[in-house]
């Protein structure tokens, strides 16, 4: 049986940016997701970018984002849900 997993094991918050790269900053704007405990941990993360904050989000909510290209008229969608043991008798 797999072992379950507290916030304690894992960072509490995925971080989102907008983000350029310093050498390029007129280019569009990015987004960049990293999971950590603390803001200035999730921006270390990203040495040589410009970041701006975008959201902050509880590891343990479900989430679900969509994106979608028009230039190329590409869609993703990113689903994920809170990690829930399951005991059998």
């Amino acid at each position: 049986m797999a072992d379950q997993q507290h916030t304690q094991t894992r960072p509490e918050f995925t971080w989102l940016f907008l983000a350029t790269p310093d050498h390029t900053p007129k280019c569009t704007p990015v987004v960049l997701r990293f999971d950590a405990d603390t803001e200035d941990k999730a921006r270390a993360a990203f040495p040589g970018w410009d970041l701006v904050f975008a959201a902050k989000i509880r590891a343990q909510s479900p989430c679900r984002v969509a994106f979608f290209d028009y230039t190329t008229r590409r869609g993703w969608e990113f689903d994920s849900a809170a990690i829930q043991e399951v005991r059998h008798a």
